[in-house]
């Protein structure tokens, strides 16, 4: 998609924000709290990676009847698994109908599976090119179907969309996202490439513990009709460049806060501590305190970064599987995962008080000579273009 396209440009994977002429902005923590109604707290995503996960598959994913096909389908490029991947085609076709009333702990067993792997691989972690889930997400359902399983969901899935923008701004050939998420969040705060929608139903219905998130309003939403966006990566591209203060919609969620998922209204102390994102070989530093006007606080010259450049690009390239023997994840990122106890969020929140206007001007000054500079520029009559087709 054209804005999708247009945004990578912009991005710093560096700093993990977007360089727009009104400052840095990211999708933060709470942006996934409310788009995707997903949790906040939680441990990080840091289950066994490892093989073989035959076994698992077969528990949960081939009734009796099916057993029969296993090795048949599992040496076939036409089966339900290639290697430790399971084919989407073939999970929604043989675990993807809903089981009638009546249906045996089996049915529902297999049919809860099937459905989270798919919102795994497609919505959540990533946007799948081979139209497959790893295997391994197996591991991130409960065996009590009652149950969540007390994972960082949000934390998770931020660090996938990051990693996915990282490799897109670096020109990485395949570029797996949850490139959804980012699409809403574009919509909720820049008026670039936005469909026109209608009001969102079930808002805050039946509770707000079972209630739609706020992206469902995106979700419904495909009617295109001003010219600019249907326009190319440079009419996006362009608007961007030019955008300024009036245009974004700083606050997008405040007026049906009260209707959105209990998870978003209570929010977490981790939407505002720079931290590591977490999600299997997945680390991706997020730095709310770049972003603070996004949080209606005024916005300072932001310290160091966590890590040094070279960190970073280390991190982009690790990846799953790239090693004979899978690593241990845990113990390559310990230091990581020791970052998300209760003692150490509380002790790294954003402070809200002793800053004020000036600091805000003082920040812009230090922005437009170091990061404002290495923004895409827009054509010389995009401003002018923009207006008369608004």
């Amino acid at each position: 998609m054209p804005l999708l396209k247009a945004m990578v440009e912009f991005w710093r994977p560096e700093t993990h924000t977007f360089h727009f002429l009104v400052g840095e902005m990211t999708v933060t923590l709470q942006d996934v709290a409310f788009l995707y109604g997903l949790r906040l707290t939680g441990i990080p995503i840091r289950s066994n990676t490892r093989g073989p996960w035959e076994e698992k598959i077969r528990a949960n994913l081939y009734s009796h009847e099916n057993l029969g096909n296993w090795h048949r389908e599992r040496s076939s490029m036409e089966g339900g698994v290639v290697g430790n991947n399971i084919k989407l085609k073939w999970l929604r076709q043989n675990c993807g109908v809903a089981p009638q009333p009546g249906a045996t702990d089996e049915e529902l067993g297999r049919y809860t599976h099937a459905v989270a792997l798919e919102v795994y691989g497609t919505l959540m972690f990533f946007d799948i090119a081979q139209n497959s889930v790893p295997a391994y997400y197996l591991e991130l359902v409960s065996g009590n179907l009652n149950e969540v399983p007390d994972f960082n969901w949000g934390a998770a899935t931020l660090a996938c969309l990051y990693r996915a923008l990282d490799r897109a701004s670096m020109r990485f050939k395949v570029v797996k996202g949850p490139w959804m998420l980012l699409l809403f969040w574009a919509w909720s705060y820049l008026p670039v490439c936005r469909p026109e929608v209608a009001l969102i139903g079930g808002l805050g219905q039946p509770n707000v513990d079972s209630c739609v998130p706020f992206g469902r309003k995106w979700d419904e939403a495909r009617s295109f009709s001003r010219s600019q966006h249907r326009g190319a990566v440079e009419n996006a591209r362009d608007y961007l460049a030019v955008l300024n203060v009036e245009d974004v919609n700083w606050f997008p969620y405040v007026l049906d806060r009260a209707f959105m998922p209990r998870v978003a209204q209570e929010g977490s102390i981790a939407e505002h501590v720079r931290l590591p994102l977490i999600f299997y070989h997945i680390v991706a530093y997020y730095y709310p305190d770049r972003c603070r006007h996004q949080f209606g606080l005024y916005q300072i010259t932001p310290p160091p970064l966590l890590v040094s450049w070279d960190v970073t690009q280390n991190l982009l390239g690790f990846q799953h599987g790239t090693y004979r023997d899978r690593p241990d994840f845990s113990t390559i990122f310990a230091g990581a995962y020791g970052e998300w106890t209760d003692e150490a969020l509380a002790a790294r929140q954003l402070e809200t008080q002793s800053w004020g206007a000036t600091d805000t001007l003082r920040y812009f000054r230090w922005f437009w000579r170091y990061g404002a500079s290495e923004r895409p520029t827009p054509r010389e009559d995009a401003k002018a273009r923009l207006q008369r087709t608004q």
